[in-house]
């Protein structure tokens, strides 16, 4: 794992295949201010990982920020039976096999409340995302929201980040954008979004942003806001 912000926020890469073109993914920890870790948007769990978590605390939670994320979710569920799983709004639904014990949305629950922002992107027909940020270390924390494939050396996902403008700079994609009907509701969530206090990025998919995040955001949002 690497670590993003001092004995705070770390994140692991893996390879991941979106219809065969590599995307990766990308899961990211943060240590609460009890010690215990919220596990972000969880990736394929080996042992190595589990070893390298246990030395970092126990786990209290386990999120996903849109109900694409969830291809992990079981042995996640299995192995890690006293954490806390929390379901971005549509993932109930589908993922009916298992049991969450409480649904996110725009307020944090209890768990990390004052110490993470959070809030729903809205506007979409078809899918929310849920938002974080740690205002320690001055990251957004984000799914699909964004994705940046500037220097991917595989030809199907240069054509893929091009076709959803993702390539040349950080970009919500395309086939996600055009869901988003009710421009109002989304300008709401990012208004809101823009408001935190963050110069960092880090993404599900793709290259992380260091700094000027805020700036970033805004661009990227120019076609909304």
């Amino acid at each position: 794992m690497k670590e993003w912000s001092k004995d705070r926020l770390w994140y692991q890469d893996m390879p991941f295949k979106l219809n065969g073109i590599p995307v990766g993914a990308r899961m990211t920890v943060i240590r609460l201010e009890n010690d215990k870790l919220l596990i972000h948007s969880p990736i394929q769990l080996t042992t190595a990982l589990q070893l390298e978590l246990s030395q970092l605390g126990a786990i209290q939670a386990i999120v996903t920020p849109n109900m694409n994320h969830h291809l992990f979710l079981s042995e996640w569920w299995l192995a890690y039976p006293e954490a806390y799983f929390f379901a971005p709004p549509g993932l109930q639904n589908k993922r009916t096999d298992l049991v969450f014990d409480d649904a996110l949305g725009a307020k944090s629950p209890e768990t990390w409340q004052h110490q993470l922002y959070q809030t729903l992107l809205r506007g979409s027909d078809q899918m929310e995302e849920v938002i974080f940020c740690d205002p320690d270390s001055k990251t957004l924390i984000v799914g699909d929201t964004l994705a940046w494939f500037r220097s991917s050396h595989n030809v199907f996902t240069i054509a893929l980040a091009l076709a959803n403008g993702c390539y040349q700079h950080p970009a919500m994609p395309l086939y996600w954008r055009w869901t988003f009907k009710n421009k109002t509701r989304l300008r709401q969530s990012l208004q809101e979004i823009l408001t935190w206090p963050f110069d960092r990025i880090i993404l599900s998919h793709g290259h992380n942003i260091e700094s000027g995040g805020k700036a970033i955001f805004h661009n990227a949002f120019k076609w909304a806001l």
